[in-house]
């Protein structure tokens, strides 16, 4: 193992203690760039995250159409209140 990774190295490098500066007044001034955030490229906090995909006419369901159990394929009931269950 290289000697940089022992832990007595390690420890070396985190025993430098920086003193923080207390008071604003003492912070130099900025003089680098403002960036700032495109607000449509944030991300969405809560709830699912939204979709990237780009709908078209073959997205649409028919409006009319029953709707079927997942389980056997027929009308009349879905996955949860499936009559044969076992229980």
């Amino acid at each position: 193992m290289a000697p940089v990774y022992r832990l007595h190295n390690i420890f070396k490098a985190y025993e430098v203690q920086f003193n923080a500066v207390q008071n604003q007044d003492y912070w130099s001034t900025y003089t680098g760039p403002n960036l700032l955030h495109g607000p449509m490229m944030r991300r969405h906090q809560l709830g699912r995250p939204s979709t990237q995909h780009i709908r078209n006419k073959m997205d649409n369901s028919i409006i009319n159409k029953p709707k079927k159990c997942s389980y056997c394929r027929t009308e009349g009931h879905n996955r949860s209140n499936y009559p044969h269950r076992q229980a």
